[in-house]
């Protein structure tokens, strides 16, 4: 993940998803947006409620072959964003939050396989009709 500031929440936060439920995840704070997108060396991909919608073009995206720079603002972006993505992707057409935009996306990316992904952490939760089960190692 790229942030314009150092945020130590959101890292610690991060570091502690982590260490609990497994997985990798780098922050690197950058000093320019433009120039992070500029200096992409694969595909820029833009969600937004106005652009193309996100069924439409997904396969196009996956069979690129190229790594994946997933661009999530909020509030009013900056036109320059519109221009300088490979694919502005529309994930509905009506108000929603970053996180559900980027959680749809990449459920589409990898076609439903990430929810069955074990991550290695020391914390599972253990599907359950009712209640709430983890299982910790």
């Amino acid at each position: 993940m790229y942030l314009l500031e150092r945020d130590r929440t959101v890292e610690e936060s991060v570091e502690d998803v982590c260490r609990r439920w497994g997985g990798e995840f780098h922050i690197e704070v950058v000093d320019s947006w433009k120039g992070c997108i500029r200096d992409w060396g694969g595909k820029v991909v833009h969600l937004t409620m106005y652009g193309l919608p996100v069924d439409d073009v997904i396969g196009e995206i996956r069979g690129s072959g190229e790594d994946i720079l997933v661009v999530v603002g909020s509030e009013k972006v900056p036109g320059d964003v519109y221009r300088m993505a490979d694919y502005n992707v529309a994930v509905g057409n009506q108000p929603h939050s970053e996180i559900s935009a980027l959680a749809i996306f990449l459920d589409r990316y990898y076609e439903g396989e990430g929810m069955k992904r074990d991550f290695g952490g020391s914390m599972r939760i253990i599907p359950s009709k009712e209640g709430k089960r983890v299982r910790t190692s």
